[in-house]
C-alpha cells in the first residue's frame, strides 16, 4: 500500500488505540447486532484490505460503510450502485476534453473512485468487463491507469456489497478474491433491536473530529503492524488451521494467506501486543470460503485448528509421564521403606497436579484478559476455553486418583488381609501335623494354625502353646520375600506346635535337627502364601491413570466454558 507523504513517526500509538476503542463503542450503539461486522470491517480498513458484505437489501450495509468512512477525519467517501450498464466515466471520472485536444488522454478523477479514501460499491459483482480490469488494479495495487498516466490513489479500503455471491465462470473470480473479509449480513433478529431500528430510536454515528482517526495515524499503525513477530506456537497453529481448512475442502491462495497475516498483525498492534496471539488467529474464520455456504465449515475448521494446539495438553502429558515414571521405579520388599516411599511419590504427584491446575487457571485468565484487551473480539472462542478446561478437568481427575491411591497405601495391612483369607480356607482342617499358630487380628481368642501340608486350622490354644503374632512387616516379607526357608526356620523355632510327642522345651532343638520338619514348615508357608498372593494380598501399586471418554470430556468442558 502507498503511504502518505506526511510523516507518521510522531503519532502516538496509545492515543490511536484509545480512539479505536471509543469509535467501536459508538458504532455498537448505532449499529445493533453488528458488533462482529463493525469490528472485522474496521480492522480490515486499518490493515489496508477490503470487505465484502453479503446479504439482502435493507440490512444496513451502506450505513455501515458510511459509518466507517466517518471514522477517518477528512476522508473522501465514494459510493456507487453498479450494474451491467455502468459506464467507466461514472466510476473513474469523465475524460478530459482539453486533454484530448492536446492528445493527452486522461480522466478528471476529483470526486470519483480514484480520489476516494473509502469506497462503497453496491452490487459490486454487476460490474461489466469495461470497468473490471481498471477496478482490479486500483483496489489491489492502489494505482489508477488512464492513458499514459499511472496515478497513485489514497484508497484505504473498499467495502463491497451484494445480495448474492458471483456466478461461477463469468470472470468475476479475480474481483471476488480481492475482498479479504467476507461476511454475511442477516436481518435484525432480536425483538428489542428490531423495535429500535424500525422506530428509529438508535443514535446516528457522528463522532467528533478529535475522536476520529487521521490518515497519518493509519499509516503509523501499519508501520507498527509490520514489526509484529510470529512466535513458534502461533506458527504451528497457523499450520494446523491451514490443514483443517484443506481437509474441509476450503482452498486459499498464498496471497490471501499473506493478507490474512496482515490483518492478524494489525489485530495484535491494536491490542497493544508485539507478537501474534492464538486469539488473533480466530479472526481467520472471516477470511476464507463463501460467507453463505462455507461460513460454519470455515469457523469450525479454524477453531478446530486452534483447539488442537497444546493449550493444556503439555501439562497433562507431563503428569502422565511423571505417573508412568513413578510406576516403573524399584519396589522395595521392606514394608517400612515401601510405605514412606509411596507416600512421597503420591505427595509429589499431587503437588504437581495442584500446580498444573493453577497454571491452567492462569492460562484461562490470560486468555480472557487478552480478549478484553483485543477490541476486535467480542468473546473468547468457546473451543479455546474448552480445551483448557478439558485439560484442567483431566488434571483434577489425576489428582483425585492419586489421593485415592495414597489412601489405599495408608490403609494397607497385609497381616489383616492374610488372616482374613486364611480364615476363609478353614474348611480343610487337619490336626495330625505340626502347624504355625498365628493370632487373627481383631480377635484375641481365635488362632489359626498353618499346617506343614499347607492346610489351615482354627483353634483355641491353651497356656504355654507356642505361637507367634505376625505383624504387617513379617507378612509382607512372607508374601513378597524370596528367602522363605530362612523365615520358616525363624518361625518354626519359636512357633511350631507339635501335636504328638514333642515337648515344648525340646522344640527348638527338634527343629534344628529335623530337616523334614523345616521343609514341611517351608512348604506350609509357600503353599499358604502362594495361595494368598492370588487373592489380592499384595502392596497397592499405581494403576494406569484414568482417561475420560473424549466426547464426555469435551461436552463437560464446553458446558463449563
Amino acid at each position: 500500500m502507498t503511504h502518505s507523504p506526511e510523516s507518521s513517526h510522531h503519532v502516538e500509538p496509545g492515543a490511536i488505540l484509545d480512539k479505536i476503542t471509543r469509535l467501536l463503542a459508538d458504532l455498537d450503539r448505532s449499529l445493533v447486532e453488528r458488533a462482529m461486522h463493525v469490528r472485522v470491517s474496521l480492522l480490515a480498513l486499518l490493515a489496508g484490505h477490503h470487505v465484502l458484505l453479503i446479504g439482502p437489501p435493507g440490512t444496513a450495509k451502506s450505513q455501515l460503510a458510511r459509518a466507517l468512512c466517518r471514522c477517518v477525519r477528512e476522508a473522501q467517501f465514494f459510493e456507487y450502485l453498479l450494474s451491467k450498464f455502468t459506464h467507466p466515466d461514472e466510476l473513474f471520472g469523465p475524460v478530459s476534453i482539453p486533454g484530448l485536444k492536446k492528445e493527452d488522454y486522461r480522466r478528471l478523477t476529483d470526486g470519483y473512485l480514484p480520489r476516494a479514501h473509502i469506497a462503497f460499491l453496491d452490487e459490486v459483482f454487476k460490474a461489466n468487463s469495461a470497468i473490471l480490469n481498471s477496478m482490479l488494479t486500483l483496489i489491489n495495487e492502489r494505482v489508477f491507469h488512464h492513458g499514459r498516466r499511472r496515478d497513485s490513489v489514497p484508497l484505504l479500503g473498499v467495502i463491497g456489497a451484494s445480495n448474492e455471491l458471483p456466478e461461477a465462470g463469468v470472470g468475476l473470480e479475480a474481483l471476488y478474491d480481492r475482498f479479504l473479509i467476507r461476511v454475511a449480513v442477516p436481518p435484525i433478529d432480536g425483538d428489542g433491536h428490531f423495535l429500535q431500528v424500525s422506530l428509529g430510536e438508535l443514535p446516528a454515528f457522528h463522532p467528533p473530529d478529535e475522536a476520529r482517526l487521521t490518515v497519518p495515524e493509519l499509516h503509523r499503525l501499519r508501520e507498527l503492524a509490520g514489526a509484529v513477530t510470529v512466535d513458534a506456537p502461533v506458527r504451528q497453529a497457523l499450520l494446523r488451521v491451514r490443514e483443517k481448512l484443506q481437509e474441509a475442502g476450503i482452498e486459499a491462495s498464498d496471497r490471501r494467506w499473506r493478507w490474512a497475516i496482515d490483518l492478524l498483525r494489525m489485530s495484535a498492534v491494536t491490542a497493544r501486543r508485539g507478537s501474534l496471539s492464538i486469539l488473533d488467529l480466530s479472526l481467520l474464520e472471516h477470511c476464507f470460503g463463501d460467507p453463505t455456504d462455507d461460513e460454519a465449515v470455515v469457523r469450525m475448521s479454524v477453531r478446530a485448528g486452534l483447539a488442537a494446539g497444546p493449550q493444556g495438553s503439555d501439562l497433562v502429558t507431563s503428569l502422565k509421564e511423571r505417573w508412568a515414571e513413578l510406576r516403573t521405579k524399584e519396589v522395595w520388599v521392606d514394608l517400612e521403606r515401601w510405605r514412606p516411599e509411596m507416600f512421597a511419590r503420591m505427595d509429589g504427584f499431587i503437588a504437581e497436579s495442584v500446580q498444573a491446575c493453577y497454571e491452567l487457571e492462569a492460562r484461562l485468565t490470560r486468555l480472557s484478559a487478552e480478549q478484553k484487551q483485543t477490541p476486535w473480539l467480542v468473546e473468547v472462542p468457546p473451543e479455546l476455553a474448552a480445551g483448557l478446561m478439558a485439560a484442567r478437568l483431566k488434571v483434577q481427575q489425576y489428582k483425585q486418583f492419586a489421593e485415592q491411591f495414597r489412601g489405599q497405601v495408608a490403609e494397607y495391612s497385609p497381616a489383616a488381609l492374610a488372616y482374613d483369607q486364611m480364615n476363609r480356607r478353614a474348611d480343610s482342617w487337619y490336626h495330625n501335623q505340626a502347624a504355625l499358630c498365628v493370632r487373627r487380628v481383631g480377635d484375641a481368642d481365635r488362632w489359626l494354625g498353618l499346617h506343614c501340608n499347607g492346610s489351615i486350622t482354627q483353634s483355641h490354644p491353651g497356656e504355654g502353646t507356642p505361637r507367634i503374632e505376625l505383624d504387617d512387616a513379617t507378612v509382607h516379607t512372607l508374601l513378597f520375600g524370596s528367602d522363605l526357608r530362612k523365615v520358616a526356620r525363624q518361625l518354626a523355632e519359636t512357633a511350631i506346635r507339635p501335636l504328638v510327642g514333642i515337648p515344648s522345651n525340646q522344640l527348638a532343638q527338634q527343629v534344628r535337627r529335623s530337616e523334614t520338619l523345616l521343609e514341611g514348615c517351608t512348604q506350609a508357608l509357600t503353599a499358604v502364601f502362594e495361595a494368598l498372593r492370588g487373592k489380592g494380598i499384595r502392596p497397592p501399586w499405581p494403576p494406569e491413570l484414568p482417561e475420560p471418554a473424549p466426547a464426555q470430556e469435551v461436552k463437560h468442558a464446553k458446558s463449563r466454558a
